[in-house]
């Protein structure tokens, strides 16, 4: 047998996994949203209309579907900047925009698993996902710091209060508990963020 007659059921093998990989992750969503206690690999299988076994041949863990998850938020996040041709405050705020947006669907699974560590300890240590936070904001804040006639090494300081003021379970708190439409989570976070800044700059 040629390789020519393997790569097409190479091809379709590689589209399944691709495609069963995404049904695991969509029944996430559902199902840590819903019953967070009792999630289980069981349960998010059977949401997604797949077997155990091929669930754990993907996932190894409830946990490690989690990062995933929480990878391809991340990753959906720094392709929606680099599509952007806007710069400083108005490239922050477009990502700002779309991270607000994104917590009305995956910040009670995000926050859920939030980790218990501070920014700056996850930064040292080279934590993926927060390395990964790193590259959809940088560019972003880059631009703030220059609107804002601030030098680039507060970059780190620029990233802590960030961090900070952009935590999930506030905006959540801010479009839940207190009401405020996605508009204004960002202009008030926005503003704050740029406050926040410049006052640290100052001393």
């Amino acid at each position: 047998m040629g390789w020519e007659d393997v790569l097409p059921e190479e091809t379709s093998s590689r589209s399944d996994a691709r495609r069963n990989r995404k049904r695991l992750l969509d029944a996430a969503t559902h199902v840590l949203r819903t019953e967070p206690e009792t999630a289980t690999m069981q349960s998010i299988a059977r949401k997604a209309a797949l077997s155990q076994a091929t669930a754990y041949r993907h996932f190894p863990s409830v946990e490690a579907l989690v990062v995933a998850y929480h990878e391809d938020v991340i990753a959906s996040l720094i392709e929606h900047g680099e599509r952007c041709r806007k710069t400083g405050k108005e490239l922050f705020e477009h990502q700002v925009a779309r991270w607000v947006k994104l917590q009305n669907v995956h910040g009670p699974v995000i926050v859920r698993f939030w980790s218990r560590r501070g920014f700056l300890e996850r930064l040292q240590s080279a934590d993926a996902l927060t390395t990964l936070s790193c590259k959809a904001w940088d560019r972003a804040l880059h631009g703030v710091l220059i609107d804002l006639a601030l030098p680039d090494a507060l970059l780190s300081v620029a990233r802590f209060l960030h961090n900070a003021l952009f935590d999930p379970r506030e905006i959540i708190d801010l479009t839940n508990a207190a009401g405020l439409p996605d508009e204004q989570v960002v202009r008030r976070l926005s503003d704050a963020f740029y406050g926040a800044l410049s006052g640290w700059a100052a001393h």
